[in-house]
């Protein structure tokens, strides 16, 4: 797996790959941010128009999961979205890899995210907040019951960073070795003497379509990223809690 990296990402000496594709994915959303509001107009065009609806379908989906307390979490929603897109879609570009195939940043997004709001929700519900792993109603007799909910909420709570990171990382670690076998595949045959040229046809063939679908898929899991933030805040800070 290690030389299929190797052949694929690239490389400059004494920056680690992972902080270097961070760094790239960084410049590549303040480079697009300063483009799309250096010309910026009542009626949104080109990079204005897609960042516009790319907010307001975040913002709706936020409002529409937490209420009207959504406005101020909105750039940790904003955020999250963005770089994970970026990060996913940067490994089809040659050269690169996305940095979310590397299980540390995951897990930093999902930890961040974890603290993020039970931080909030202890912030507005002080002590109260506990509450929330338990059951409201419930005699005093049947404490027992709550301490064992409580327990299980409690585990729960923490296997949700693991969850958040796991699941994306195996789908974009699974796109980036994909698209790396295929490279690989390519370079081998051609440069094998007395191999077809005709058997390259089919690698070329598959990677523009393997591209699409991990662009597809790196959509799919910042969204669902992205989601998964939302009820997570939405459980600890929404007013009903």
């Amino acid at each position: 797996m290690q030389i299929v990296k190797e052949a694929i990402e690239y490389n400059i000496p004494h920056i680690p790959t992972a902080i270097l594709m961070i760094l790239i994915t960084w410049g590549i959303i303040f480079i697009l941010s300063i483009l799309s509001v250096r010309k910026i107009s009542l009626i949104p065009s080109g990079l204005q128009n897609f960042f516009e609806m790319v907010f307001e379908g975040i913002f709706n989906l936020a409002d529409t999961i937490i209420g009207p307390e959504a406005k101020r979490h909105y750039p940790l929603f904003l955020g999250i979205f963005l770089y994970i897109f970026i990060s996913n879609i940067l490994g089809v570009i040659p050269g690169m890899i996305s940095p979310t195939s590397n299980l540390n940043i995951p897990i930093v997004l999902a930890v961040i995210v974890f603290i993020y709001y039970n931080i909030h929700g202890f912030l507005k519900y002080k002590t109260g907040y506990l509450k929330h792993f338990m059951i409201p109603g419930l005699p005093k007799w049947a404490f027992p019951i709550n301490i064992l909910y409580f327990s299980i909420e409690l585990i729960s709570q923490f296997v949700r960073p693991f969850s958040l990171s796991l699941r994306l990382f195996c789908n974009v670690f699974a796109k980036e070795t994909l698209l790396g076998v295929l490279g690989i595949l390519v370079i081998t045959f051609f440069l094998l003497p007395g191999v077809s040229k005709a058997i390259l046809i089919m690698p070329l063939l598959l990677r523009p379509i393997i591209i699409i679908l991990a662009v597809l898929v790196g959509f799919v899991q910042a969204l669902i990223f992205l989601i998964l933030t939302i009820i997570y805040v939405g459980g600890a800070v929404k007013s009903e809690h």
